[in-house]
Parts: C-alpha cells; sequence; structure tokens
C-alpha cells in the first residue's frame, strides 16, 4: 500500500463513468458521480469478490489502509471477509431485535406460564420493569448494556427510599439476563446480573400495621360504628375484624358465597391467594369461614342494597365490568378518614394481625385452629397435602368467642388476664357458657387469658 497520497484522492474528479484509483495490496478508491469509496478487492475460491470499508472523506485513506490490513489477515487465518461481514451484520440485527425490553417481555410470557403466576402478581412484575428500567436501557441490546446502567437503574428506585421494590427490579433483571443466555442472545461470560449487582442491603421487613392493644382495638370499633361513609364500605369496615379475612377475598365476594342461614361464607379458590395451579385444581377445597351472628346481622342489613346476586360490596361508580367492585383501596382510604395511619397504625390487612395476637394472648386458642381461619397452610412435616384438617366447628365457637370480645371492647369494657374464673362472673353469658368457657375450647397450652367485667 502506498500509491495514493491525499492530494491524489481529493484531485481525483468524477467522470461520465465510475473508476478506481489503486493503492496496492487490494485496496481500491472507487470514483462516481456521487461521490468517493473504498473498497477491498480480493479473489475467493478464484473468483473476485468485493467489500466496501466505507465513504471517502468519513473514512481517511489511513483508516482505509488499516481497514484492508485487518481483512488480508482474515484471509491469511482461513476466513472470508464477506461472509465474516455478513455474520456480523446478522449478529448486529438480532441484537437490534433483542433489546433489553423485548427480552424483558418474552421470560415475563415464559415465567407467567411456566411458574403460573397470578394476573395480578404478573401485572406487579411487568410494572416495576417498565418504569424504573424500560425508560432508561429498555431499546438497548442485551450484550450492549453496561453493568453501570442497570446500577443506575437501582439507585435511582433506592434514592427514593424504595428499597424492597428496587430489590425486587433487581432480581427480575437477574432473570431476564439469565433468560437471555438460555435462549442464546447473551454470551453466559456476559450476564454480569447477579443478587450483588447495584450493592443493595436487605430491606427491613416490614409487617402490616395492626392495632394488638386492646383498649385502643376498642377505640377503633367505636370509630368505626360512628363511620358516617358509604353504608357499604362501613359494612366492609364492620366485618373486617370480625371475620379477619384478607382483604382481597371480602373486597371480591359474592352473595352467591354465603349461606347467611348456616352462617357460612364459601370462599372458592379463585379468589383465595394460591397459585395458579392450585386454584385450578379441581381437588383444592373452597375456604369455609364460619360467621358470628354480628356477621350475619351486618350482610343481612346490606342485602337489600346489593343483593341478592352478585357482588356484597358494589362499586357505586362502576363504569366497566372490572370497576363493578370497590376498590381494593376503599377500607385503608376509610381507615385514614377515620383518622388513622394505615402505615403505622391499622390497615385493611393488619386486622389479621389483630385477630391472631388477641385470639392467642387473651382467648387461648390453639394456634392451628387461628391459622386455619387465617387460610395459611399446614405446617406440618408433610405440608397441606396430607394435612387437610379445616376445625372448622372450633373454629365456628372461636369466631363466635372473638366478636362478643369485639363488643366488648367497643363497649369500653376492660380486658386482662384472669386466673380465677369466679372473677368473670360479671361477664357476657356467652363468654362465660360452661360448655364452651374461654378455658376449654381449643386451648392447647399455656394458661388461657380470661375476661373481667
Amino acid at each position: 500500500m502506498g500509491q495514493l497520497s491525499e492530494l491524489q484522492i481529493k484531485a481525483a474528479a468524477p467522470r461520465d463513468k465510475e473508476y478506481l484509483l489503486t493503492d496496492g495490496e487490494g485496496l481500491y478508491l472507487r470514483i462516481r458521480p456521487t461521490g468517493k469509496v473504498w473498497v477491498y478487492r480480493y479473489k475467493q475460491f478464484g473468483k473476485e469478490a468485493k467489500l466496501t470499508l466505507g465513504h471517502y472523506p468519513v473514512v481517511s485513506l489511513a483508516a482505509a489502509r488499516k481497514k484492508a490490513r485487518a481483512e488480508a489477515e482474515k484471509r491469511a487465518d482461513g476466513i472470508d471477509p464477506r461472509e465474516a461481514r455478513r455474520v456480523e451484520e446478522e449478529r448486529e440485527r438480532v441484537s437490534r431485535l433483542n433489546t433489553f425490553e423485548l427480552t424483558a417481555r418474552a421470560w415475563h410470557a415464559q415465567a407467567k406460564k411456566d411458574q403460573e403466576w397470578s394476573d395480578g402478581y404478573a401485572v406487579k412484575v411487568i410494572r416495576h420493569l417498565e418504569l424504573h428500567i424500560f425508560p432508561w436501557i429498555g431499546a438497548l441490546a442485551v450484550d450492549a448494556i453496561a453493568p453501570t446502567e442497570v446500577v443506575r437503574c437501582l439507585h435511582r428506585i433506592k434514592e427514593r427510599g424504595h428499597l424492597e421494590t428496587a430489590q425486587r427490579v433487581r432480581e427480575a433483571v437477574q432473570h431476564v439476563f439469565q433468560y437471555a443466555v438460555d435462549v442464546g442472545t447473551l454470551k453466559p461470560g456476559e450476564n454480569f446480573v447477579n443478587k450483588r449487582t447495584g450493592g443493595l442491603p436487605a430491606p427491613r421487613t416490614r409487617h402490616y400495621a395492626a392495632i394488638t392493644d386492646p383498649q385502643k382495638l376498642g377505640q377503633l370499633l367505636r370509630d368505626i360504628q360512628a363511620y358516617g361513609g358509604n353504608v357499604i364500605t362501613r359494612a366492609a369496615l364492620q366485618l373486617s375484624p370480625l371475620l379477619f379475612q384478607r382483604p382481597g377475598q371480602l373486597r371480591l365476594v359474592h352473595w352467591e358465597d354465603m349461606d347467611l342461614d348456616r352462617a357460612v361464607w364459601r370462599c372458592p379458590p379463585e379468589k383465595m391467594k394460591l397459585r395458579e395451579w392450585k386454584k385450578r385444581d379441581s381437588r383444592t377445597l373452597a375456604h369455609l369461614v364460619p360467621l358470628p351472628t354480628q356477621a350475619v346481622a351486618i350482610l343481612r342489613d346490606l342485602l337489600p342494597l346489593t343483593g341478592p346476586t352478585g357482588p356484597i360490596f358494589k362499586s357505586m361508580a362502576k363504569r366497566s365490568e372490572k370497576t363493578r367492585y370497590m376498590s381494593d383501596n376503599t377500607v385503608n382510604s376509610a381507615l385514614r378518614t377515620l383518622g388513622y395511619d394505615t402505615k403505622e397504625q391499622i390497615t385493611g390487612h393488619g386486622f389479621r394481625a389483630t385477630a391472631r395476637t388477641l385470639i392467642r394472648e387473651l382467648l387461648g386458642w390453639d394456634r392451628e385452629v387461628i391459622e386455619r381461619h387465617l387460610a395459611h397452610v399446614s405446617d406440618e412435616e408433610l405440608g397441606d397435602s396430607y394435612d387437610r384438617t379445616t376445625h372448622f366447628e372450633q373454629r365456628r365457637r372461636m369466631i363466635q368467642v372473638w366478636a362478643d370480645l369485639l363488643d366488648h371492647l367497643a363497649a369500653g369494657k376492660p380486658v386482662g388476664p384472669v386466673r380465677d374464673l369466679r372473677q368473670i362472673d360479671a361477664a357476657p353469658p356467652a363468654l362465660v357458657d360452661e360448655q364452651a368457657s374461654f378455658v376449654g375450647l381449643g386451648r392447647s397450652e399455656g394458661e388461657a387469658f380470661r375476661m373481667a367485667a
């Protein structure tokens, strides 16, 4: 190489037909009326082959010579430069098609199917990526994303005070990168995302806010009784501590699920917090919730308004089929209206912790009975595949005593541990029945706690 000079190249004027200026060793400058293009010419299997190296002056003479030498080195190694170019262009095309967002959505669809995610959980996972990842790196090829770019995305979330969300987003990104490896769009050695990426500290465990002080609970119950908002919302507020089921189960309950004459709520599997495969399994039993007399009275009072069929807790502002239920934030919003902090004091889901704690501490009920009422699975060694006990009759007695206790608290009567049964003479009859006393029902350990008038 070295026959051409910058002066010659600049002086080369276009002609009616294109022509070539040679620089040597296969490098040529093709002159056309439309411009000047570098070309590398060589023979492959006895036939002439051409490879464009770029336009002059974007690609200078020195740069063109460097490119030509690189192509010559490939030939020396037995590589056809044109075939190598084709492979590289295909790789780049695939990379453009396999952007992070496209890869993430493909992983999400596959994971939802394979792991049988609920619709709600699936929406949450993809929403996290849409909000926190796609706007910054969604359009980039997976193999072109630098570790620092992922870290910056995670730190944006953390700096807003959402450490748990940052952890969840990192986990999702980690799955996306592994999926890219699994489908061949990313080399295993290029997968840098792991549980240490971002250096995020473990989030503090934060439980649902709950009131476990009997006196404070009594005040809350009185506040609920005085609630002056929508009657449907008021009924949901009243039933939340009485039944202490998950807010989603309560919100989606239908009149067809209720048997008020038998005082039982049959919650079908599809409305429970279960794996999708278990929801669809015909062998999965409905969760039976016994209703205390107080709950039956509340529901009968609501029946003329929203019954006799369809959702019990209807949305009064229904605009579509999806919005015919009251919002999942309705109960919490009502609690805030009553002056309660749903992050620090009480939340709709927190009534479960309230009941679980006080039924154990004040009523001495067996833990397994309470857990079954909460619809928690058995922690037996073989799990609930073999342990299918529902403790229904025990739960029926337990929840009635619990409802009576709530009435007791709402009336402002004191509650405390009493070891001498003679001290409860003044308690309501339902609470001192000799056949169903606090001491005798469901207690398996420790000394039962009793109410004092």
